[in-house]
C-alpha cells in the first residue's frame, strides 16, 4: 500500500498529521508575518490549535533573494544566516516528505505545490509561496499545479524521500490559508 508521510524537520520531528497544519509564522507560534515579509519559524498546529511542534526546535527556512547569491543562485537563511540556497543539506530543510510502498517502486514526473485548498490549479489568495528541492540553486514560485516545483525522479525502492525547503509571505493584510500538495506518478 502506498503512503506519504509529512514530517517538519527539527532537532525531533513532527510528523504533519491530516489534521494538522503546517504554519508559518514571525518567531512565536501563531504569530503575524508582515506584509512583504518571509517566515522566522514553521510549526505544526493541530486541529485543537496546539502547538505541536513545540518541543522540538522546528527547522526554518526563509526566503532572502530569488538571485542574490553566487552564480544568481537564490539565498535564504535557515539559522546560519543567510546562505546561497545550494548549500543546504537534508537535515537543514524545513519539509520531508516520505513516499512508500510494500513494492519497489520508481517515482516520476513527482511536483510540489501550494494552491487554494480547493483547486489545486489556484494559487493561495494574498501568499507568496517560494518552495527548493535540496539541492537546486533557485527557488520555485510554487503557487498552483501550473507553477509547480518539479522534484527529482528515484530509482527503484520502497521509501522515497523528498527534502524541501519553503517559505511564504502574505502580499495583503488578513489572515491567509492554503495547502501545499505532492503529486507523483510511481511504478
Amino acid at each position: 500500500m502506498a503512503t506519504f508521510t509529512h514530517t517538519l524537520q527539527g532537532a525531533t520531528p513532527t510528523v504533519i498529521d491530516a489534521t494538522d497544519k503546517l504554519q508559518f509564522a514571525n518567531g512565536t507560534f501563531d504569530g503575524k508575518i508582515t506584509v512583504d515579509e518571509y517566515n522566522d519559524s514553521n510549526h505544526v498546529k493541530t486541529a485543537a490549535n496546539a502547538d505541536k511542534s513545540s518541543a522540538n526546535t522546528p527547522n526554518n527556512v526563509k526566503f532572502i533573494s530569488q538571485a542574490g547569491g553566487t552564480g544568481g543562485d537564490s539565498q535564504a537563511d535557515w539559522g546560519d544566516g543567510t546562505e546561497d540556497l545550494d548549500q543546504i543539506t537534508t537535515a537543514e530543510a524545513n519539509l520531508k516528505i516520505n513516499f512508500a510502498d510494500d513494492a519497489s517502486v520508481i517515482t516520476e514526473d513527482a511536483i510540489f505545490y501550494a494552491y487554494d485548498g480547493s483547486t489545486p490549479a489556484t494559487a493561495p489568495s494574498g501568499i507568496n509561496f517560494k518552495a527548493a528541492e535540496v539541492g537546486n540553486a533557485n527557488f520555485t514560485d510554487a503557487e498552483g499545479s501550473g507553477s509547480a516545483l518539479a522534484l527529482a525522479d528515484n530509482s527503484a525502492g520502497t521509501s522515497h524521500d523528498f527534502f524541501i525547503a519553503c517559505s511564504a509571505s502574505p502580499s495583503s493584510v488578513g489572515a491567509k490559508t492554503g495547502k501545499y500538495r505532492i503529486e507523483l506518478t510511481y511504478s
